[in-house]
C-alpha cells in the first residue's frame, strides 16, 4: 500500500509538471490522428462565461446532480464521450444526451458490475446485445455503440434528453435521465470545441494517464485490455491511447527504438529487461523517479515498481520514432 501510494504521489507530480509546462492535459482517443479532447482546470473545475471560481455542476436540479463535481477520472470520460461525437460528425446535443445517460448509469465511471450483467460507462448488457464483456468495458466502444443506436431514434434531437436517453437505454427508470441534464450541458459547453491534434509533451501525459488508469488490473499472457492486461499489451495501449502506434511484443518494440542511454531516461520512454534469444522478455513504462508502470506477471497485477534491477537492459523513447518516422537498425 505504501508503494502504490508513493507512486501515485509521483505520478501526480508528473503530470502536474506537464500541466503546468503545457497548460493542458488530453485524453488520447487512440485514433490514428492523435486526436485529443483537452481537459484544463478552466474547462472541467468551472464554468464558462467568466465564472472560473464555480465548479462544473447543476445548477438547479436537486439529489445528487445538484451536487456532484467532476473529479478527473469523470471529467476524462466526459471529454472521451464528446470526443467521439465530434469524430462521428454528430451534433453537441448528441453529447450532452451521451454525457448525461452515463451520469446516470455509472456516474461517468468504467464500472466492471452492475444489474444483472451491466457493464461500463453506459451499463450496457452484454447479454442483450451491446458486445462482448471486454468490449463493453472499453469506453470507446461503449460510447460509440451507444451513439450508433442513438442515431437510429426517430427525430432524436428533438426529443427531450430523458425519452432519447431511454429509447437507446430501455432502462427501468425512463424519467432518471432529466434530472442529469444541466450537468451535461454545462460540462459539454466547456469541453466542446477542444478536440485538438495532440503535441508532443500532452502525448506522454496521455500515455502515463492511461497506464496510471490501469493499476490494480490483473496480468494475463497476450492480453491487451480493458480488462487485463500482460506486459506489451499495456505498453502498446498506453501509446495508443496518445494516437501513437508501437509494435505489439516487447521484443519488436525494443527494436521499434530510438535507443536512449542509461540516466537519460524520461517519463514515457520505455524500460527493456530480461534479455532473451530474440530480444527482451519484459517492458515497463517510465514515470519518473526510478520508477515504472508495468505487468510483471500472472502472479501479479499492474503496478508500480523500481526499474532499477539488475536485468534491465535498456531504454527507448517510442516519441522519437514517431516523430521521425526512422525505424532502429536492430
Amino acid at each position: 500500500m505504501k508503494v502504490a501510494a508513493a507512486g501515485a504521489v509521483l505520478l501526480l507530480l508528473i503530470i502536474c509538471a506537464f500541466i503546468a509546462a503545457a497548460t493542458s492535459v488530453l485524453t488520447g482517443s487512440g485514433t490514428p490522428a492523435g486526436l485529443g479532447c483537452a481537459i484544463t482546470p478552466a474547462t472541467t473545475s468551472s464554468t464558462t462565461g467568466g465564472q472560473a471560481d464555480r465548479p462544473v455542476a447543476a445548477d438547479a436540479p436537486t439529489g445528487m446532480a445538484s451536487a456532484l463535481t467532476l473529479d478527473v477520472e469523470q471529467q476524462t470520460h466526459a471529454a472521451l464521450i464528446i470526443q467521439i461525437a465530434t469524430e462521428r460528425g454528430l451534433p453537441t446535443r448528441a453529447a450532452v444526451i451521451a454525457v448525461a445517460t452515463a451520469l446516470q448509469e455509472s456516474k461517468l465511471r468504467n464500472l466492471r458490475h452492475g444489474h444483472l450483467d451491466s457493464l461500463g460507462l453506459f451499463q450496457q448488457r452484454p447479454s442483450q446485445g451491446w458486445g462482448t464483456p471486454e468490449q463493453v468495458l472499453d469506453p470507446r466502444h461503449a460510447t460509440s455503440a451507444f451513439y450508433q443506436r442513438l442515431v437510429n431514434v426517430a427525430r432524436w434531437q428533438r426529443l427531450p434528453l430523458t425519452r432519447a436517453a431511454q429509447a437507446v437505454q430501455r432502462s427501468a427508470f425512463p424519467d432518471a435521465y432529466a434530472p442529469w441534464e444541466p450537468l451535461a450541458q454545462r460540462t459539454v459547453d466547456a469541453l466542446a470545441g477542444t478536440c485538438v491534434p495532440l503535441i508532443p509533451g500532452e502525448q506522454i501525459a496521455a500515455v502515463l494517464a492511461y497506464a496510471h488508469a490501469q493499476l490494480g488490473k490483473p496480468y494475463r499472457w497476450g492480453a491487451e485490455g480493458p480488462a487485463s492486461f500482460d506486459c506489451s499489451g499495456l505498453t502498446m495501449r498506453a501509446y495508443q491511447a496518445a494516437g501513437i502506434s508501437i509494435p505489439r511484443v516487447a521484443a519488436d518494440q525494443w527494436r521499434h527504438g530510438p535507443p536512449i542511454p542509461p540516466g537519460q531516461e524520461q517519463p514515457g520512454d520505455l524500460a527493456f529487461f530480461r534479455m532473451q534469444a530474440d530480444g527482451p522478455g519484459h517492458v515497463g513504462l517510465v514515470i519518473g523517479g526510478g520508477q515504472m508502470i508495468h505487468a510483471p506477471n500472472r502472479r501479479s497485477v499492474v503496478t508500480i515498481n523500481s526499474y532499477q534491477r539488475r536485468d534491465l537492459i535498456e531504454f527507448t523513447r517510442p516519441t522519437a520514432h514517431a516523430a521521425t518516422g526512422q525505424p532502429d537498425s536492430r
